[in-house]
């Protein structure tokens, strides 16, 4: 009894911006679906973050929707929940429901438990941190729900993180989520990580491509096999992911290594995403450099100008540490500042920001924890 799992595949990123690499994300989204073909699985669950925009443009609901209807065509179901970056700012319908709507999908991101052979799947579409009392509430709901049907196996969707894996990125802790499942299908973090839950286990299986450079360079989507006592995860990583490559350098040492660069020594698949953070004193036009770089490498360089005296800093301070010891200085403690850089700066940043900064500045005031 195996399925398969894959998440946050942002199909759809640079769209607009740049056709070869918005091409990647469609590429292995398709190396993804055609694996869960060949294995045979007997579903298929994405956990949220199906498009890198709630506004699509039609190449990427096209890509999606042929992927799911490849499936379909095998009978395999693509079960599905909803990420941040799937949900509208406004109430309106999520675009990747048109697949329900069209009976290609099934959507689980509501709490409402399907049935698919001998395995419930059940699961909620992403919340924010401010919402984290109602999902927890949810969660319990959906707990006692399940606990009524028994002799099968139980499977829970969800993207969210989980702050004993992440602090800053988590929205709610383990302990928040019943213990009840075998599998617990996970989204939000690009870094693949597996956890034990009760008696089940868990898996963020990352990004199908890497989105930022602080992604895992290496993507894969999970296989997982649960007709054993315990659920077993093979990882299956996935070819077509565009390799890159990562450099830091003073000016003076520039050129030498774009001489170096400029004659791969080995051929790849394709142009390897190439980034070079050259530390200077003084600005310097880089067009040249990219110039000799371009046929093999998606190239960008970036400069920083760090100068103390005469002497460049060798290392970019790190500015959310350096932002967090600020806001504790101002604000008196570690709690308070971390409230104000992660709750009520997320807060700020919505749609309704007035609406959800006096959600939760009374939230907090209710709780009591700042005397």
């Amino acid at each position: 009894m195996i399925i398969g799992h894959l998440s946050d595949t942002h199909l759809g990123a640079y769209a607009g911006e740049d056709e070869e690499r918005e091409q990647d994300y469609y590429e292995a989204f398709r190396e993804a679906i055609e694996i869960f073909a060949k294995e045979r699985v007997e579903f298929v669950i994405h956990s949220g973050d199906i498009l890198h925009s709630f506004k699509p443009y039609g190449t990427a609901m096209r890509a999606l929707a042929e992927g799911v209807k490849m499936l379909n065509e095998k009978g395999i179901r693509f079960i599905y929940t909803l990420g941040d970056h799937d949900i509208p700012k406004v109430p309106s319908t999520p675009h990747p429901c048109i697949l329900d709507i069209l009976g290609l999908a099934n959507y689980v991101g509501r709490g409402r438990p399907i049935v698919v052979r001998d395995i419930i799947v059940v699961g909620l579409y992403k919340h924010k941190r401010i919402e984290k009392e109602n999902l927890c509430k949810k969660l319990k709901d959906i707990a006692e729900g399940i606990k009524q049907i028994d002799g099968k196996r139980k499977v829970l969707v969800l993207h969210q993180g989980i702050t004993e894996l992440h602090r800053s990125a988590g929205e709610i802790s383990k302990y928040d989520i019943p213990t009840d499942f075998d599998y617990y299908a996970m989204g939000h973090f690009h870094m693949p990580c597996e956890f034990r839950h009760g008696n089940g286990l868990g898996s963020y299986p990352g990004t199908t491509h890497w989105v930022d450079w602080n992604d895992p360079e290496f993507s894969s989507v999970n296989l997982v096999d649960l007709s054993a006592d315990e659920p077993k995860i093979n990882r299956v990583r996935l070819e077509s992911v565009r390799p890159r490559i990562e450099r830091r350098v003073r000016l003076e040492e520039l050129g030498a290594l774009v001489q170096m660069l400029a004659s791969p020594t080995h051929k790849r698949h394709k142009r390897p995403c190439l980034l070079i953070t050259v530390e200077a004193s003084r600005p310097f036009d880089p067009k040249p450099f990219e110039d000799l770089l371009s046929p093999s490498y998606i190239v960008a360089i970036e400069q920083v100008l760090r100068e103390v005296g005469s002497e460049v800093m060798r290392e970019a301070p790190d500015i959310d540490a350096e932002l967090m010891r600020l806001a504790e200085v101002v604000l008196g403690s570690k709690e308070r500042a971390e409230f104000a850089l992660s709750e009520l700066l997320e807060a700020l940043n919505s749609e309704d920001w007035r609406g959800s900064v006096l959600e939760v500045v009374w939230k907090v005031f209710k709780d009591g924890r700042f005397k």
